[in-house]
């Protein structure tokens, strides 16, 4: 057996000792961990509490927010229903506003219209505008202003009197004194003299003159049969065998065969197209002196006059259309169409006008329509001058080669004389600024009796620098204005037309307006407002014919009356190669026939 190994326990007990002060420090070191594990144990609880302490004071808190937000979430949920419902009064407002912003604009619209109707019921269609006429050089047309200081020539001093001593004027007079009107009659009466003898006259009484008292009388309507006697002459031939009735022919008459002489056609005719008379009123008048004609037999007198008349009228129209110069308009003119179905009868045709304002002649044309293919016949090939307002059927013949066209400057006037109830200030300032001082330049020209280069030179001068100065205005005038107001219209008529609107100051011959025709144009009216229609489209170009000769004889200061007795009697004898001696242009009275003085 093995005796045991020697150990040094001295060392060991050291190594032990070591060792469990190793291990003691490791103990104390780990209670020392353990102790600041404990503590910041603690500390973690002491902060979870704390922390979980401030979750639930924040879940508090996020629960209040929450019950906050839905609160929040409801009102606004209120809210916008609320805005929605103001939505939907807001769109509902704004259409009402929309509709009351139209009706007040149709309102003021129809105000308007009623003003203009009151106006032409009631009112004074003159378009002349009167405005005070400021100092320094007279314009045409104004009237002068006397500048006379009342408080200085108004004072007067009386330094001294004396008594005029009373004394008996006798004046005496072999003058007659004069009675009566203010005015002479008329020169070339027939003078009936009706002598008056006192009634209680002495035997000797002597005669020392006479006083007249000068009276302006008349007969009624003097009517006669007129008989004209033909003596039939027998002539024996030469061999004393046969004879040869001779006798002299009727004189010439438009209608064959008729039984009223020209005098009666010429008053007829006159009568109803001078004097706008309707055939069934002339047939009341003539009632009164026991002459009973049926209805259509007048009618019938009066529309073959106008037959006759129908190679003159067309050689008339073509005189205007070789003239170079057109001035163009048109009116309504109510005819009867059988041809429509019942009750709807009547037809609104339309009488064209054409007129050379230099030659002074007119010739009316009647047509069914307006457009452009019812002036075919007049415009198509034109070459010249062409005076129109801006109705669209006129603008494709002023397109045309050789044709300058222009517009009636009267017309844009027109507007903004219209205007004037709807924009008085715009409109004003126009018309005063503009328009007054072109139309007193025109009227110089005329008092001045200037011929055409002179009145060309004038408006270059002055009337062109007034016109480009309305353009400037126009365009700022224009953005500033409601659409479809009277002075919108106004305003946007005159730029849309503004180029041929200028025209007529390129030529001293050219008119500056179609007032002179549309004067010609109220014969048509006024005879529209009395005998209201024509019995039908050919008596709508008959009419035509008739106004037109009378319009042209007005021109010319011829009486229409004499005008158509001269040609009436004259028109069927008269050569075709000289037949346009008989137009009012050319016109000159014939001697009358011993026929006609029997």
């Amino acid at each position: 057996m093995k005796s045991a190994p020697h150990h040094n326990y001295k060392s060991l007990y050291q190594e032990c000792t070591r060792q469990n002060a190793g291990k003691d420090n490791v103990i104390v070191m780990l209670q020392q961990q353990l102790m600041q594990l404990v503590n910041e144990r603690q500390s973690l609880h002491q902060r979870l509490d704390e922390q979980q302490g401030k979750i639930a004071n924040q879940q508090l808190e996020l629960e209040q927010q929450q019950q906050m937000i839905i609160g929040q979430a409801e009102k606004l949920a209120q809210q916008q229903t609320i805005i929605q419902e103001q939505n939907t009064l807001i769109t509902a407002q704004q259409k009402e506003l929309d509709k009351n912003k139209q009706e007040l604009f149709w309102f003021n619209g129809l105000r308007y219209q009623l003003k203009e109707i009151k106006k032409m019921m009631y009112g004074i269609r003159s378009e002349k505008r009167h405005q005070p006429t400021q100092p320094g050089n007279p314009v045409a047309g104004d009237q002068l202003v006397l500048d006379m200081n009342a408080d200085t020539w108004g004072v007067c001093q009386i330094t001294s009197r004396r008594k005029i001593t009373e004394h008996l004027r006798v004046v005496t007079s072999t003058t007659p004194k004069k009675c009566g009107g203010r005015h002479d009659f008329p020169s070339g009466l027939e003078e009936q003299i009706i002598i008056l003898q006192p009634a209680d006259k002495p035997v000797n009484a002597k005669c020392i003159g006479h006083v007249d008292q000068r009276q302006l009388a008349c007969d009624p309507m003097r009517w006669y049969i007129k008989v004209i006697r033909r003596l039939v002459y027998l002539v024996p031939s030469d061999d004393q065998l046969n004879h040869k009735q001779l006798i002299e022919p009727l004189p010439p008459h438009p209608i064959p065969k008729c039984k009223m002489d020209i005098s009666v056609l010429v008053l007829l005719t006159i009568d109803k197209y001078r004097y706008h008379l309707p055939v069934w009123r002339q047939q009341q008048r003539l009632r009164q002196y026991n002459i009973e004609l049926p209805y259509s037999t007048l009618c019938s007198l009066v529309n073959r006059s106008c037959e006759a008349l129908e190679p003159l009228w067309h050689l008339l129209l073509k005189e205007i259309m070789v003239s170079r110069l057109i001035n163009m308009d048109e009116t309504t003119y109510r005819v009867l169409d059988n041809t429509k179905r019942r009750g709807k009868k009547s037809h609104i045709g339309w009488m064209w006008a054409a007129m050379n304002p230099i030659q002074g002649i007119v010739c009316f044309l009647y047509q069914p329509g307006r457009g452009k293919k019812d002036i075919l016949s007049v415009l198509q090939g034109y070459k010249g001058h062409l005076m129109t307002d801006a109705y669209g059927a006129y603008k494709k013949y002023g397109k045309q080669p050789g044709v300058t066209h222009l517009n009636c400057l009267s017309h844009a006037r027109r507007l903004f004389m219209y205007a004037l109830n709807h924009d008085a200030a715009r409109a004003s300032y126009a018309l005063d600024n503009f328009f007054g001082p072109l139309y007193g330049i025109e009227q110089q020209c005329k008092l001045l009796q200037l011929d055409y280069d002179a009145i060309t030179d004038k408006r270059q001068a002055e009337s062109l620098p007034i016109l480009h100065d309305l353009k400037k205005w126009l365009l700022a005038q224009l953005p500033k204005t409601i659409g479809r107001t009277p002075i919108n219209k106004a305003i946007a008529y005159t730029l849309n037309n503004y180029t041929a609107l200028v025209r007529y100051t390129e030529d001293g011959m050219l008119p500056i307006d179609n007032n002179q025709l549309e004067g010609q144009i109220r014969a048509i009216a006024l005879g529209r407002h009395n005998h209201l229609f024509a019995g039908s489209h050919r008596g709508g170009k008959l009419a035509a014919i008739i106004y037109s000769f009378i319009a042209t004889c007005k021109l010319q200061n011829i009486d229409p009356a004499k005008w158509l007795d001269d040609v009436l009697r004259r028109i069927p004898n008269q050569p075709e190669n000289k037949l346009f001696e008989l137009l009012p242009q050319f016109w000159k009275p014939m001697h009358q026939s011993k026929a006609r003085s029997a």
